[in-house]
């Protein structure tokens, strides 16, 4: 079997140079630049080609786009455990201790397991936390309460707002009305 190559109109063979590729999809076409890398396992490298731009009569139009890895994301639940962060009374803080932050840290991601206070973190044992966490949180919550009228139930419904990590960058998923409309009344900003 002979190998023909593709006939393209002139305006679309003129942007076609070395080290590029042309491909044809429905009445457009685009051009990619066209290298190889060694795969373990096959006889010869294979083709890699890298988006460049679509063809027009007068000339590329090169993508303004960046690419982004999809295989380095991370979302993580976010409004929940910022809010309870952010709402932690200091006579709460100061009735645990020194180690009120791995204490808070423990509860909250008891409370959200998919929490951003969960990443890259190691748990201190129980035992390491000298306290009782059963009973942090129920007092926690009564000092959130009594000092912010509101409830943990109420806090829940921010589970929803994550934070999204791609790469190195980090931002904060959508928040409904109802969301906006409670984290005004708690004083709450979920900022980066």
């Amino acid at each position: 079997m002979a190998f023909t190559e593709k006939v393209y109109p002139e305006w679309v063979q003129a942007q076609r140079v070395r080290g590029t590729t042309v491909k044809k999809k429905g009445d457009s076409y685009y051009l990619y630049k066209r290298t190889s890398k060694r795969v373990p396992g096959k006889k010869y490298p294979q083709p890699v080609d890298t988006y460049i731009g679509i063809i027009t009569p007068e000339g590329v139009i090169q993508t303004e786009k960046k690419k982004v890895s999809l295989s380095n994301i991370i979302v993580r639940e976010f409004g929940f455990s910022k809010a309870i962060w952010e709402l932690c009374p200091e006579a709460w803080k100061k009735a645990v201790g020194k180690e009120w932050e791995d204490v808070l840290r423990k509860i909250i991601i008891d409370k959200s397991p998919e929490s951003y206070l969960g990443m890259d973190y190691r748990p201190k044992s129980p035992e390491e936390l000298h306290c009782s966490v059963g009973a942090q949180v129920s007092m926690l919550s009564r000092r959130i309460f009594k000092q912010y009228k509101i409830d943990w139930t109420e806090l829940e419904t921010l589970k929803t707002i994550y934070l999204v990590r791609i790469g190195k960058e980090e931002a904060v998923s959508q928040i409904n009305a109802e969301q906006q409309v409670l984290l005004d009344r708690i004083g709450v900003k979920l900022e980066m």
